[in-house]
């Protein structure tokens, strides 16, 4: 049986007696584990590290700490464009892991060489005599944190992406499995983040924090190459532009039918150039979804950005209604943080 818009690693058409399902899925299992045992005791001590041993303030920790947290989120964007536009997420998944096990190295290596951080002293007696992290050794630090921010991100946007892609939601009893993968998504993510904070943060405080941090990097590089010999297995959905342009494009098709009248019924224009898809859009309740279902009307023009589907009007729709609990949750996040460093 084969499954209409994904591929297989060399871009020919799926089987799903071969690809895809659970078996597939066991190796993103385990790169996510093996990735939060890494990730979450670096990011939670990552405040500690900067503090006790570059000797950064509390205030340059903390802003250090919120700065990287922030470029995840900037990067997984950039991740979600290119996995959607150009290459699939399995590729960019492979391309993103590697650049989060050179960030982790190089954090181990500035850990572990004496000359490439500032030497020990007791901040609590006399902070006067604690140097701070500076120079070419301060670039290598940042260097080896927004390598780790630019590896995650691009993850954060691929890896659950590429879990979801191996079920078909079309299917009954796939549609189920896929519903159990995000279960057993979270559950990973959360084993990983207990083992971690556990094993980790234990081998930092006892045995150093180049034993942690190179720990950290051995675990994801297993992980990667457990993940890689699963691209036989994988499905790939073929790139299909980016989530961003079609919400552009109904930005646009709105504003230039602002001055239309929208019915009572819109039918949908053609989705692609291989399916045609007619749903029915009700009339809207309030000034800004009236607006965006403009952008179904049809005018003549069978084109992206002359007409739009009403399940593009509808993404674009749940995504303005995700973004003020996103930025309120990155708001709360981002002050707990300083909050929680601020007690040093």
């Amino acid at each position: 049986m084969e499954t209409g818009g994904l591929v297989n690693w060399r871009r020919k058409p799926v089987d799903t007696k071969v690809h895809g399902g659970v078996r597939a899925a066991w190796f993103i299992y385990f790169l996510v584990t093996v990735n939060f045992i890494a990730h979450m005791p670096a990011l939670q001590n990552l405040a500690t590290y900067l503090h006790g041993v570059m000797h950064m303030g509390v205030s340059n920790s903390s802003t250090t700490v919120t700065n990287f947290m922030g470029a995840m989120c900037v990067f997984a964007l950039l991740g979600a464009f290119l996995s959607d536009s150009y290459i699939t997420c399995s590729r960019t998944m492979l391309l993103a892991v590697p650049l989060v096990i050179l960030g982790f190295g190089l954090l181990a290596l500035q850990a572990h060489l004496p000359s490439l951080h500032p030497p020990k002293c007791n901040a609590k007696e006399d902070a006067t005599n604690c140097k701070e992290v500076d120079g070419w050794r301060a670039g290598l630090l940042y260097m080896a944190l927004y390598t780790v921010a630019l590896g995650e991100g691009f993850m954060r946007a691929s890896v659950p992406t590429l879990g979801a892609d191996q079920f078909d939601g079309d299917d009954p009893y796939e549609a189920r499995q896929k519903s159990s993968f995000f279960n057993w998504f979270t559950f990973c993510t959360s084993i990983g983040s207990i083992a971690g904070l556990i094993l980790i943060v234990w081998l930092q405080n006892s045995k150093g924090w180049d034993v942690g941090f190179g720990l950290g990097a051995l675990l994801i590089l297993l992980g990667w190459l457990v993940a890689a010999s699963g691209l036989p297995f994988y499905r790939n959905r073929v790139p299909q532009g980016s989530a961003l342009t079609r919400i552009l494009q109904v930005f646009v098709v709105a504003f230039k039918n602002r001055m239309l009248e929208l019915p009572e019924k819109t039918e949908e224009a053609q989705e692609n150039c291989d399916e045609i898809h007619s749903k029915e859009v009700p009339r809207p309740s309030n000034g800004l979804n009236r607006f965006l279902d403009k952008a179904c009307v049809n005018t003549g023009r069978d084109d992206a950005w002359a007409v739009c589907s009403a399940e593009k009007v509808e993404e674009t729709k749940a995504v303005l209604g995700m973004l003020p609990i996103v930025l309120s949750a990155t708001q709360g996040r981002a002050q707990d943080l300083e909050n929680g460093y601020s007690k040093f």
